[in-house]
């Protein structure tokens, strides 16, 4: 899904599955026909769809009749995005997710994970009440292991961040109409921020030291973007490690260290150049403030990242 909402109100199955398939990756939907005593169809089904993409990452709600979702192994493909799905269930009745070989039953105000990369089932019965995250796995960093480690189990979403992210996705979808440019990217890097918190909150202790460093490390240069100098080098220096360590401990995270600072820098900037309120300011003033002050670079890396210039993103607002 590229951008944009989607809303289709009564949808039929096959608008569902379209919709489905579309916002995250080739799904198969099927409904269940109820049939009354004489034979003849009790209800037919209806879904009212509700999906946009938010920062970087796709959102949708799904409420209506029941029906089962599948991703089976002759639809997965190598071509498709490595996708984590992150579900939470309001309906009245239970859901049953079902992942390799793990089975359980989700009920109002649970969380369940997929793993778009292997086969799954979801089961949900009718006046349903479901919201749907899809995440690339490199958005979720060295964390992504841990998250898809949940699927197809059930976590409740009634106190700490679990709560926390239970509440604002259902204010998310409420009001998706309603995001655009800079409000849209920094809701999308909530959302990041309060997925991580709710599935890796991990006991006083138990966390794994590499992966703490790791995480040290991105607080740190957020902190100092606007620093020119940022590099690893200078990051390594100020945590006390070579930069071949900070390389191998970037390598486990799935994107390079260079990699994820350009790309922390260069979503920044094109907030900024989708902000009117940065009107004022010039497209070389708006890179100065994230550390890029060549602006022939920053042309090529828009260009690369975004399929766009900085003209069109200050245009197309």
């Amino acid at each position: 899904m590229s951008g944009g909402a989607l809303h289709v109100h009564q949808a039929t199955v096959g608008e569902l599955q379209t919709a489905a398939s579309t916002v995250l990756a080739p799904l198969a939907v099927t409904a269940p026909r109820a049939l009354t005593s004489t034979g003849v169809e009790a209800g037919a089904f209806r879904a009212d769809i509700d999906a946009a993409v938010v920062g970087r990452a796709a959102v949708a709600r799904i409420r209506g009749s029941g029906h089962l979702v599948q991703r089976s192994a002759r639809a997965i493909s190598s071509t498709d995005p490595e996708l984590l799905k992150i579900t939470l269930h309001r309906s009245p009745e239970p859901a049953a997710a079902d992942q390799g070989g793990t089975q359980s039953r989700a009920h109002s105000g649970d969380f369940v994970v997929f793993d778009m990369t292997r086969p799954y089932r979801l089961a949900v019965a009718d006046d349903c009440d479901v919201m749907a995250v899809g995440i690339s796995r490199t958005e979720l960093g060295r964390h992504a292991d841990t998250v898809a480690g949940r699927a197809a189990r059930r976590l409740p979403a009634d106190s700490g961040a679990q709560a926390v992210l239970a509440t604002f996705l259902q204010g998310l979808g409420s009001h998706l109409d309603e995001l655009a440019g800079p409000a849209q990217a920094h809701a999308g890097d909530a959302l990041v921020s309060l997925l991580l918190a709710a599935f890796t909150e991990t006991e006083p202790g138990r966390m794994d030291t590499a992966t703490e460093l790791v995480d040290r490390i991105r607080v740190y240069v957020l902190a100092n973007l606007s620093d020119p100098s940022l590099c690893v080098d200078s990051v390594a220096a100020a945590h006390g490690i070579s930069a071949r360590q900070l390389h191998r401990l970037f390598r486990h995270t799935g994107i390079p260290f260079a990699a994820w600072l350009r790309g922390e820098r260069l979503a920044r900037i094109r907030r900024d150049l989708l902000d009117p309120a940065q009107d004022g300011r010039t497209t070389a003033a708006v890179a100065a403030r994230w550390g890029l002050h060549d602006p022939r670079h920053l042309a090529r890396a828009l260009k690369s990242q975004y399929g766009t210039t900085a003209r069109d993103l200050r245009r197309e607002r």
